[in-house]
């Protein structure tokens, strides 16, 4: 939401306090704003709506956790639509590209599953078991968020041309491209245990004569 939702976002506030019959300090109203400030103010809109139709809590005074809960679904739910994605793009991308996804929880989770390469060369047989692994690993990190996770998963391609001194491609975007380009920026240590892109970057930079690296800075 922007400032200009402000108002908006009060009002709305205030009419579910009066149909709760629960006063809205300007305290609680600042909490849930602060809370809720980084959705669009009709994704907020239709969640309250939603909690107020829900015969499961519609009952309750919505707490930010609820609303939030009907924006972005629960944590199984995400788990599932996280699994699609990636499971997608082992079919369609596969394991000689490099990755990144546009959720860093992806990352964190096939990191600890032994990485990208692993996950892509899982059989048939085998694949339900590592869906079912995934979507565990998934959902525990959304209660515990990881404390770190790699800037991307590391491909077949990326892998050898490293080790032989090739030119390392960028790696691919998966899903939103401005959300993967963040996950790499907030992304950390070395993946699988080899350079990270970017340091196989400026190891090749290192390594050019002088000369070249000026044609380049001009």
């Amino acid at each position: 939401m922007e400032k200009l939702d402000i108002k908006s976002f009060m009002k709305l506030l205030a009419n579910i306090g009066e149909l709760y019959g629960k006063p809205i300090s300007a305290a609680l109203a600042e909490l849930y704003w602060l809370s809720l400030k980084s959705y669009e103010f009709e994704d907020v809109r239709k969640a309250l709506t939603a909690h107020i139709h829900n015969p499961d809590c519609g009952q309750f005074f919505p707490k930010p956790a609820d609303i939030i809960r009907f924006i972005e679904g629960s944590g199984e739910t995400k788990a599932l639509f996280a699994w699609a994605i990636v499971e997608k793009a082992m079919h369609q991308v596969g394991s000689y590209q490099t990755v990144i996804f546009d959720d860093p929880l992806i990352h964190a989770v096939l990191e600890d599953m032994g990485g990208w390469i692993k996950l892509c060369s899982t059989t048939l047989d085998a694949l339900p078991f590592r869906a079912n692994e995934f979507q565990k690993r998934y959902m525990g990190f959304l209660i515990k968020k990881p404390e770190r996770h790699p800037k991307y998963l590391v491909g077949i391609t990326e892998t050898d041309n490293a080790k032989n001194g090739f030119e390392v491609k960028p790696p691919l975007l998966v899903g939103n491209p401005k959300k993967a380009q963040q996950v790499m920026l907030t992304g950390g240590g070395r993946p699988l245990a080899i350079q990270t892109f970017t340091e196989v970057i400026a190891e090749v930079m290192r390594q050019l004569p002088p000369q070249t690296k000026n044609e380049d800075d001009r």
